[in-house]
């Protein structure tokens, strides 16, 4: 080889490096999780399968465990497209899109199997796009937990149990309407100031999953669990606008297709998680857990469903569902 064909060839590879260089990018995503959580987890696997696909165009770099903020205030870095996506719950989103409360109404989801046809429908996806549209971010996807019932520091087996118990509640709307119609009384309270507020007599209990009785240790503390799955909080994977308009449409194709893999996969990797760690929490805590009829729960929170149907807001969300899970009102 002439030592000008070398010169050719070297010059051919820095063109080829510098071409790919120039398309490559690293876009930052917020969560409030751990790597280890289940959201977490689930990221991890999403970020590295499109780095692969991609050949390193599009790599997503993690801030988790909130260092960028809770997920109110990294939302709306998004929206402004400083941060490039983020996992914000659907608690949170309804406060700035009130739509998504009809996602949080208790019992619009009564199995697994429901919550996946109603989340994979491509109407259903429309509508959230729409309601997200005007607040400037994009949902990329979902990633499901389990679903949510109540644990109590004091016995409790029935819904009248409930009756003037301070039960923290996440800071949604939708929430603490349906602990206040359950009789209790919602009290609001951050996630990391949970255990305290148990151990100290703050709240009487909580409103979340029960994973969270071995994995958060509130076991220690709260050792009654009532199964009531009245609520499946869905944590969304939302972008800005920006980073939709900056990705070649092929790689946003490659995005999508990966994400959609994560969120069906979320469904039952959380159920098996749940499952899992509550039984833990029994075998090595005990804690009581009672499976409670329902009946008087759902009775209690019809209004919310009127109340949803009379908004113009959330009309068309929840007569998507029902006509998808075959309901009436």
């Amino acid at each position: 080889m002439s030592a000008f064909t070398r010169l050719a060839a070297s010059a051919a590879i820095l063109v080829a490096m510098a071409a790919t260089s120039a398309t490559a990018a690293t876009y930052r995503m917020a969560t409030n999780v751990s790597d280890e959580s289940t959201a977490g987890q689930l990221l991890g696997e999403f970020a590295k399968a499109v780095a692969e696909r991609t050949e390193g165009r599009v790599e997503f770099k993690m801030f988790n465990n909130g260092v960028l903020g809770e997920q109110l205030q990294y939302f709306q870095q998004i929206q402004k497209g400083v941060i490039d996506a983020g996992l914000v719950n659907s608690g949170t989103l309804e406060n700035v899109a009130p739509a998504i409360g009809v996602m949080n109404l208790p019992y619009v989801f009564r199995s697994s199997e429901e919550y996946g046809k109603v989340m994979t429908d491509a109407g259903v996806r429309d509508v959230l796009q729409a309601a997200t549209a005007a607040h400037s971010v994009v949902p990329l996807g979902f990633i499901s937990s389990g679903f949510r019932s109540i644990y109590t520091t004091k016995p409790a087996a029935s819904f009248a149990d409930l009756k003037g118990r301070k039960l923290r509640s996440i800071a949604s709307p939708t929430y603490t309407e349906m602990l206040t119609l359950f009789g209790a009384v919602p009290t609001p309270l951050p996630f990391g100031e949970l255990y305290a507020g148990l151990q100290q007599g703050i709240v009487d209990g909580a409103e979340g999953g029960l994973a969270g009785l071995y994995v958060a240790k509130f076991g220690e503390v709260a050792k009654y669990a009532l199964r009531t799955n009245q609520t499946r909080l869905t944590d969304f994977v939302v972008t800005s606008n920006r980073f939709v308009e900056k990705l070649d449409p092929a790689d946003l194709k490659i995005v999508q297709e990966e994400f959609e893999k994560i969120s069906l996969k979320s469904i039952e990797f959380s159920d098996d998680g749940e499952a899992r760690d509550l039984q833990k929490a029994v075998d090595e805590m005990g804690v009581e857990v009672v499976d409670v009829d329902t009946a008087p729960f759902i009775d209690a929170v019809k209004p919310m469903y009127q109340a949803a149907l009379a908004d113009a807001d959330k009309k068309a969300l929840i007569e998507a569902i029902f006509a998808l899970e075959g309901r009436d009102f």
